[in-house]
């Protein structure tokens, strides 16, 4: 990505239902109450109303990728409309949902992925937003898109570092393969085994099952498939990690030297 251009995670949230205007192939004509964006250069997220769409304009103009979940053919196609001089297909897009169809030849829920993914997922449904417009209720409504943003957001971020991302089959785990990761040896699976091997301490995000993050310091043991035995420096203690809830890791420094009585 260049220096100064963007990339966002977008969301959208719209004024009317499908059967008001008439069914899904007119979705150009919902209506836009509220757009969602968090934006990586600015490491922030802002919602834009209909009469801050001029700004949200220059930061589209000014942006390289978009990240959304069935954005190509539902946001930005209710979004077109606002923008008569300027064509949105003409950014890079990267919609995860497209992804996962690749993947998988058929549609996920965003919810489904998530759950799977992160441990947490939408805070409502659809419709919700649109109770929300109708009543004039903004705070909740722009609660409710962006954190969309967010678990759209967290997918993305998860499926770069890890590789993969996750769905449930038939109540069994599966991954998807994210083909925007990092790779060539720098999602978290790769750096856990380089550590281990050139005796780097590592920093980690881990999640809890409901997605709720702690920042560790780790020295790893052992690695045993998905699990690795490590000392956490948080707990002075040696854990069981779980590789798949950790979110991102970064070296810290050299493993310590009690370590080395152990192998």
């Amino acid at each position: 990505m260049s220096e100064n251009k963007d990339k966002i995670v977008l969301d959208l949230e719209t004024k009317k239902t499908f059967d008001e205007v008439g069914g899904q192939h007119n979705r150009h004509l919902l209506g836009v109450s509220v757009v969602g964006v968090y934006s990586y250069n600015r490491n922030g997220y802002r919602a834009f109303k209909e009469e801050e769409f001029g700004e949200l304009l220059e930061l589209l103009k000014n942006t390289e990728l978009v990240i959304g979940f069935n954005s190509k053919s539902f946001d930005f196609t209710v979004l077109q409309p606002y923008f008569k001089d300027f064509n949105l297909s003409t950014i890079g897009h990267l919609d995860i949902l497209e992804e996962v169809v690749f993947a998988l030849g058929h549609r996920l829920k965003l919810e489904t992925v998530a759950q799977s993914t992160l441990g947490y997922g939408k805070s409502g449904a659809g419709l919700d937003a649109i109770f929300y417009y109708r009543q004039g209720d903004w705070d909740s409504l722009i609660k409710y898109c962006l954190d969309d943003v967010k678990v759209t957001k967290e997918v993305y971020d998860y499926g770069k570092e890890h590789g993969y991302i996750w769905y449930t089959n038939a109540g069994r785990k599966e991954k998807i393969v994210a083909r925007w990761s990092n790779g060539n040896g720098k999602t978290v699976p790769d750096k856990i085994v380089a550590a281990l091997k050139n005796g780097d301490q590592l920093e980690i995000e881990y999640m809890d099952d409901k997605g709720k993050t702690t920042i560790r310091k780790i020295d790893i043991q052992r690695i045993d498939g998905n699990k690795i035995k490590a000392h956490c420096h948080l707990r002075d203690a040696v854990r069981i990690f779980d590789v798949d809830k950790i979110k991102t890791a970064k070296v810290a420094g050299k493993m310590g030297s009690w370590q080395n009585t152990l192998l």
